[in-house]
């Protein structure tokens, strides 16, 4: 609203203040934009960078790349784990028998107590647990006895445990661990002749072997095949690149024979689980591409947020300089890595299950292997993603200047305000003069 002299001076000191500070505001507003759109650009790429690390992260440090698969022809009598090295192939093969522990059944009367002398010694894979059994309280009875073979200090894997049956109570011995080395042998000794004793040497004396120690067996090549055994019911090294687990025996007849057909288990490339392993990989790389080509490449006269920033081109020609450098002896094709214009990545799964096929474990060494592509581009994306590494200083940095903007902008604010007070006082003094001025001219 203007005055009686048709002037208001807080609009005109506004209104000249605000032609001051216009070109400072906006100059302020496009260095505050192009900081914000780097920064967020930074942070997509970022993003970006940290999902591609995912990804091979989870291959080279999980199960790694599955290539190859093992399939049997019946269920129930083993699973197989195929790693690096395996040989596509075709077994037939019987489980003769599976590895178990020695375990033992010491019948006794409920109320036994524990004799005021005698040396038990169990001895399992050539080490003793002996056990003076003056040293413990007789009226414990059955559970102190199994309480202190089990917290013995030289007990080498024997497991004691009550089992009530038939009216008698059954102390169990059982070896901790399957294999034919693991036979358990049992001796008392050094009694006195007092019935708990002889009781115990008794039940001992007339021990019930419950299973025996024994390997797992597998006959490769069916009945009477070439035979393989292993302490436990798995086979790991027996067969390259080959883990086997059996969990059943076959059954067999009164004469030895094997009353089933043997057990088929197929090893061979599985280009579907290539494509699972890989395409996760593919898909974040092909993204981080796409997110740097976005904030670098300018498009229809719009530039870019980063146009003129080299660190977001460096980071891409770092990972494409290492995909051109696949490890000796192989092409990226080869590998079953295509390649297009735009530097975007494909499969070829038929590439990938040819190398298998002719070179066993080539394919998981040349991907995650010491100098393997997956191991490089992780390393080559280590130092931007660190605490301290490449973008988080960038984005620091970012933040710093527009933390100085914000700055700037506060003290602008403040010199404005007292440009505005200055105007202010200014035009407030020239109505008053003119106001006297009319005053002084309606005396006339």
């Amino acid at each position: 609203m203007f005055g009686m002299n048709g002037m208001d001076p807080s609009s005109m000191a506004q209104m000249l203040m605000s032609a001051d500070r216009a070109p400072l505001d906006g100059l302020l507003r496009t260095q505050r934009g192009q900081l914000s759109a780097q920064k967020e650009a930074y942070s997509q790429i970022k993003g970006k960078l940290q999902a591609l690390q995912d990804a091979i992260k989870s291959l080279t440090t999980g199960t790694g790349l599955s290539s190859q698969s093992a399939s049997f022809s019946a269920e129930g009598y083993a699973s197989a784990t195929v790693k690096s090295g395996a040989a596509n192939a075709d077994y037939q093969l019987y489980v003769k028998q599976l590895a178990q522990p020695d375990q033992y059944s010491l019948a006794l009367d409920e109320n036994w107590t524990v004799p005021s002398q005698g040396l038990l010694d169990i001895t399992l894979d050539g080490q003793t647990l002996s056990l003076d059994l003056s040293t413990l309280d007789p009226s414990t009875g059955l559970s102190g006895l199994r309480d202190a073979i089990n917290q013995a200090a030289d007990n080498n894997g024997v497991q004691a445990s009550l089992v009530r049956a038939d009216g008698q109570t059954h102390l169990m011995l059982t070896g901790s661990k399957t294999g034919a080395s693991q036979a358990m042998t049992i001796n008392l000794s050094g009694g006195n002749g007092e019935a708990a004793y002889t009781e115990l040497q008794t039940a001992i004396t007339n021990k019930t072997q419950l299973s025996g120690a024994q390997d797992a067996v597998i006959e490769l090549g069916g009945a009477s095949g070439l035979q393989v055994s292993s302490s436990t019911n798995t086979f790991d090294g027996q067969i390259d690149g080959l883990t086997l687990t059996v969990t059943k025996a076959h059954a067999q007849d009164e004469f030895g024979n094997y009353t089933d057909a043997p057990l088929g288990l197929s090893v061979a490339t599985d280009q579907a689980a290539i494509e699972e392993s890989l395409s996760g990989i593919v898909d974040a790389y092909n993204a981080l591409v796409s997110e740097v080509q976005k904030h670098t490449q300018s498009k229809e006269g719009k530039g870019a947020a980063l146009a003129g920033d080299s660190m977001a081109r460096g980071l891409l020609g770092r990972l494409r300089g290492t995909l051109s450098n696949p490890p000796a002896d192989f092409s990226l094709a080869q590998l079953g890595i295509k390649t297009d214009r735009y530097g975007k990545l494909s499969l070829d799964t038929a590439a990938m299950a040819k190398l298998q096929e002719s070179q066993p474990g080539a394919l998981e060494e040349a991907f995650t292997g010491a100098n393997g592509l997956l191991t490089r581009l992780e390393a080559d994306a280590k130092p931007y993603l660190d605490r301290n590494g490449t973008l988080v200083q960038r984005d620091r940095s970012l933040q710093s200047g527009l933390d100085r903007i914000a700055d700037r902008q506060e003290a602008l604010d403040m010199r404005m305000d007292k440009v505005y007070q200055r105007y202010l006082s200014q035009f407030t003094r020239m109505q008053t003069l003119a106001q006297q001025m009319q005053q002084t001219m309606s005396m006339f």
